[in-house]
């Protein structure tokens, strides 16, 4: 929920992140964070004209990208609306947002360099309970993560923004990472660029020169 201070906060810079229109605005909007999604510029046409407190609570309710929000009714005033979007994480599918809470909202591409996700939504916790260690793996050898795929059939498959294919097999366990953290650091040592490291294999991993 909005605190008192993010209240506080919103009170004194309402211009830089406020959207209103004309003389006549019925209701005054103020983001929490400048509105970079589609929803956030859709609700600013959708609200400006209503009046009603009970209404606009009824249409925010219904908004599932929104974490929380706040309406102040002013005597003789327009109704203020204090909005706290929901942070996107992933995008998963192509199709939605993730965010931390694992809360879907759609995804019309403002975001583009946050990790793709192409898993079934019941794997999204499992994966967020091991990527940081992931990364941590990576990034060592200063790789990026774009997307993360997974199949019954071939286990979880990892890219890498420069088009690297990192085959993890079946578990996300230490192992694997311990595995992976070899094959990185052999690959550099010998200056390698294979397009595939499988890590499959029980005593090791396979690196793949094709397409």
């Amino acid at each position: 929920m909005l605190s008192k201070k993010a209240l506080l906060f919103f009170i004194l810079i309402p211009i830089f992140f406020s959207c209103s229109g004309s003389t006549n605005q019925k209701v005054i909007i103020v983001f929490e964070k400048p509105p970079i999604l589609k929803q956030e510029q859709e609700l600013v046409l959708a609200l400006s004209s209503q009046t009603s407190k009970t209404k606009l609570s009824k249409f925010l309710d219904n908004q599932n990208w929104i974490k929380s929000y706040l309406i102040k009714k002013n005597l003789f005033k327009p109704l203020e609306v204090f909005i706290e979007t929901k942070e996107p994480k992933y995008i998963w599918q192509e199709r939605f947002y993730l965010d931390s809470d694992l809360t879907k909202f759609l995804y019309f591409g403002e975001y583009p360099e946050l990790l793709h996700l192409y898993i079934p939504i019941e794997l999204v916790n499992k994966w967020s309970q091991v990527e940081d260690q992931i990364h941590a793996v990576v990034q060592t050898y200063n790789l990026k993560i774009f997307s993360v795929s997974y199949t019954e059939a071939e286990g979880w498959h990892l890219y890498t923004a420069n088009e690297l294919q990192i085959n993890l097999g079946s578990e996300l366990s230490s192992d694997v990472f311990k595995k992976l953290s070899l094959a990185l650091k052999y690959i550099l040592e010998k200056n390698l660029t294979p397009s595939i490291i499988d890590l499959r294999y029980k005593d090791g991993a396979a690196l793949n020169y094709g397409k």
